[in-house]
């Protein structure tokens, strides 16, 4: 019995996973992209990015949406959550900068975030990291099972 729940388990994580990392950056980028000017000029504020806020803007969206093409698609989606928690990893490092490095600056979070804090958003983002990791474990794990 126990290894039927298991099988169903790691047939299930992997796409539960997957949807709703393709529901965040959904919602992520569609946030963005309709207050682009305001998210680029947030960015521009951020300490190591006031030179590069249009291209980190635009290129943050598109990774997003990128990341959201391969999450949909079987055969890309184990990249997809690879590119999910790089992604994610480098947001995380970003925050930790920020947290070490800067006083009271306001997040650029938008959205359902835009009232958290430095420290709660690198707290979501180790979360989201965990999260990104079990995905890939348990897709690696389905994956070597149906080989067997």
């Amino acid at each position: 019995h126990q290894t039927a729940v298991m099988k169903n388990v790691i047939k299930i994580l992997p796409f539960t996973i997957s949807l709703f990392f393709v529901l965040l950056w959904s919602y992520a980028a569609i946030s963005k992209i309709i207050v682009f000017r305001n998210f680029r000029s947030q960015l521009g504020q951020s300490p190591g990015l006031e030179a590069y806020a249009g291209l980190v803007a635009s290129g943050l969206i598109f990774l997003q949406l990128l990341a959201i093409g391969m999450i949909c698609y079987r055969s890309y989606r184990l990249l997809g959550l690879w590119m999910t928690f790089v992604i994610v990893t480098v947001f995380t490092g970003y925050n930790g900068f920020i947290l070490m490095d800067s006083n009271n600056l306001p997040c650029t979070c938008i959205g359902l975030f835009e009232k958290m804090t430095w420290k709660g958003n690198l707290n979501l983002n180790m979360g989201l990291m965990i999260t990104a990791l079990v995905g890939i474990i348990s897709m690696k794990a389905g994956r070597s099972k149906m080989k067997k």
